[in-house]
């Protein structure tokens, strides 16, 4: 009996994406091994675009908005109007290689503990890696692992990570609904920024885990949205993650780590010159409110996650694929 394709529903969120959509969705046209649906969500994108999206890429399903549901509202649009077991989030900036979709959901159909994977997602012009997942820094920060390596620092062995980005992320949809009773796989509040950090941190408090597969390889060309309005980016960003800390991690460690947590918004806010003085004028007085919206939960993380790139010799399996082992070893971070 002939094996039937994995379904797999490639959801991407667009506003304004130009050639570099396009680009997006031809490596989605492309991929090979699966039976692949794709539904752009457009946030809002000039009429122009949507005509192209008509005469360039008929294959795809538009769903259209009159505003801007952001990154969050967005995917949960797409996500409500699929029902394959299995959904891809690319951003409309990243080109996917020929196997990735292929390579992902058979690391997923390998391992049903595994909430979601992700291959390696290099830079535009393939010389540095941009994430190869999520890990987290010790002042509370959410950081692409391996950002700014040499792809070779990856290894070829898949290795565990502590959560996915969602600039190239395969996730199964039984694990997404674990964690959205209601339907609302990311939190619409957040807008953009930091939405799949939270949605890993919710998912491994559900005992799902994660895994980045070298073998899948994505170019990003990166910030293609957010580089238009970078004061309210910045701004986004800082106040998503104390929402993200607030709701996942036990108090405790964020009292221990009260003033590293500060130290990394003053860090951002200097990197925005005169004007990142607004940053935590803005930030900071929600802070405590933010505190009081979520009440204790026995489930949440004592430490920051671990899991993160490859040891030097991850050219060699730590264990069989086939039986679901990865590797794990310490993050390399942005500094």
């Amino acid at each position: 009996m002939t094996q039937q394709p994995p379904e797999v529903a490639a959801i991407v969120i667009n506003r304004d994406g130009g050639d570099a959509l396009f680009a997006a969705l031809r490596s989605l046209r492309d991929q090979e091994g699966i039976d692949l649906a794709i539904v752009v969500v457009d946030n809002a994108s000039r009429p122009d675009e949507r005509e192209r999206l008509a005469r360039e890429a008929p294959e795809a399903r538009v769903v259209a908005f009159s505003r801007n549901l952001g990154f969050a509202g967005a995917a949960n649009e797409g996500i409500a109007r699929t029902r394959s077991p299995f959904i891809l989030l690319v951003n409309n900036d990243a080109v996917i290689s020929r196997e990735y979709v292929s390579r992902l959901a058979a690391r997923l159909a390998m391992d049903a503990r595994l909430g979601a994977a992700q291959g390696l997602v290099l830079s535009a012009d393939g010389r540095r890696v941009d994430t190869a997942g999520i890990g987290w820094s010790a002042r509370g920060e959410a950081l692409p692992v391996l950002w700014g390596s040499d792809p070779s620092a990856a290894g070829r062995s898949p290795f565990e990570v502590a959560g996915v980005s969602a600039t190239a992320a395969l996730y199964r949809r039984e694990a997404l609904e674990s964690v959205a009773p209601h339907g609302e796989i990311f939190d619409r509040a957040f807008f953009a920024y930091y939405e799949d950090a939270d949605l890993s941190l919710r998912l491994r408090r559900a005992g799902w885990r994660f895994v980045c597969d070298p073998a899948a390889v994505a170019r990003h060309e990166g910030a293609l949205t957010g580089r238009r309005t970078p004061l309210r980016r910045a701004l986004w960003t800082a106040r998503n993650r104390w929402r993200t800390l607030f709701r996942n991690f036990e108090p405790a460690l964020l009292r221990q780590h009260f003033a590293g947590l500060l130290r990394a918004d003053l860090a951002h806010a200097r990197r925005l010159g005169w004007r990142g003085a607004l940053l935590p004028l803005l930030v900071w007085p929600g802070v405590a409110a933010a505190g009081w919206r979520h009440p204790a939960d026995a489930t949440r993380l004592p430490a920051w996650p671990s899991g993160g790139a490859p040891a030097a010799d991850a050219g060699r399996p730590a264990s069989d694929p086939a039986e679901g082992g990865m590797t794990r070893a310490s993050i390399v971070l942005p500094s």
